[in-house]
């Protein structure tokens, strides 16, 4: 389907546009697309009436819910290996090998799973994260289980994540990997703020910096207060405006001075809030130094849905994103909720082609 710049038209509740940009060296593209096929239609609307209860974290299930059992599902299909980084459970998983030989591999993708920083990676992530790894056969994905809200809010959790990542992205570049930064609604927030906070004060020239960062409707801005999330509220079959509300609360309860180790703050001109609170670059991206991306050619891909109270805040990051010369790849699809690419294996077609987009763009990194 073809990309396009231009302004999309009004779809349920708020405007989903671009200001143009004139910078001649900036690949930016937003494909369009809207509708739903009545499959999709039908369970928007069968969930939406208990969406409240979809998003309930409920009790944690054990001592270290960190610690993951990869889906039956997952491990048929591919090889996953459970290693502790820097205090934090990662998984690698890699395509099947018969051998059992060590293989190389052109990408390597860093992935961080959704779930309201409150819950560690469902069966539906490891269901996604082994469907890319099937499709793509030269990457391997290394899950990362981060440490969790409310036990671990931000200003603690948030440094350790930095240590994994940081240790993460080196053994990439000592092996000569590409590597691509990627994440699902709260995920795609840490996502987001971990690649831009780290590389302010990174050495380039010893890490090679992340090749992208492939945000999938996240969480851009936790103080949540776009005029139009009350009005997308009505059409959100999953989320609602006083859940993110609550998970926010949750992650960043507050402002406060601890200055945690790994998170020193960096020489900067810019007029920031430090202070763990929502308008923290740590915090929100929306107010992230997205210079580091432009400098080191990192690019910003992302996904942003509609009928998902967060969509108005992400489609506000994404026109940041083009206004300051971010090179990017986003998909922008009116009518569909949050987080749908990873709905595929329900038979949706829209979810499909989400996951469709999703591969090429990782292909093209």
């Amino acid at each position: 389907m073809a990309t396009q710049t231009i302004n999309p038209p009004v779809i349920d509740g708020y405007h989903d546009s671009d200001d143009d940009f004139s910078a001649d060296d900036q690949e930016f593209h937003v494909d369009e697309r809207s509708g739903r096929s009545w499959p999709t239609k039908i369970l928007h609307n069968v969930i939406q009436p208990i969406k409240p209860k979809l998003v309930d974290v409920g009790k944690v299930s054990s001592a270290d819910p960190t610690r993951c059992k990869p889906s039956r599902g997952a491990r048929k299909r591919c090889d996953v290996q459970e290693n502790k980084i820097e205090s934090i459970w990662t998984y690698d998983m890699t395509p099947k090998s018969s051998d059992g030989e060590k293989r190389s591999y052109v990408r390597r993708i860093l992935y961080f799973a959704g779930g309201g920083w409150q819950a560690p990676p469902s069966g539906q992530h490891w269901t996604f994260c082994a469907e890319i790894i099937s499709r793509l056969q030269d990457t391997r994905l290394t899950l990362i289980s981060y440490p969790l809200a409310p036990k671990d809010p931000v200003q603690d959790s948030f440094p350790a994540i930095c240590k994994t990542y940081n240790a993460l992205l080196k053994e990439s570049s000592e092996l000569g990997e590409r590597v691509i930064v990627a994440g699902d609604s709260s995920g795609g927030n840490i996502a987001l703020c971990v690649v831009t906070w780290t590389m302010r004060d990174q050495d380039v020239q010893s890490i090679q910096p992340p090749s992208a960062i492939l945000a999938i409707t996240a969480t851009t801005d936790l103080s949540h207060n776009h005029p139009d999330i009350n009005e997308v509220d009505k059409f959100d079959p999953i989320l609602s405006e006083s859940s993110i509300n609550d998970t926010a609360g949750a992650w960043a309860p507050g402002h406060t001075s601890v200055d945690q180790d790994g998170t020193s703050t960096p020489h900067t001109d810019r007029n920031e809030t430090l202070d763990w609170s929502v308008n923290d670059p740590r915090v929100s991206p929306i107010h992230a130094d997205l210079g580091v991306c432009i400098r080191n050619k990192v690019k910003i891909h992302g996904i942003t849905a509609s009928h998902d109270v967060l969509g108005p805040e992400a489609v506000e990051f994404r026109e940041r994103c083009q206004k300051e010369g971010a090179d990017g790849e986003w998909l922008s699809w009116g009518d569909q909720m949050h987080c749908f690419p990873l709905a595929y294996k329900y038979g949706l077609k829209e979810s499909k082609e989400g996951l469709e987009w999703i591969i090429d763009v990782l292909k093209k990194c």
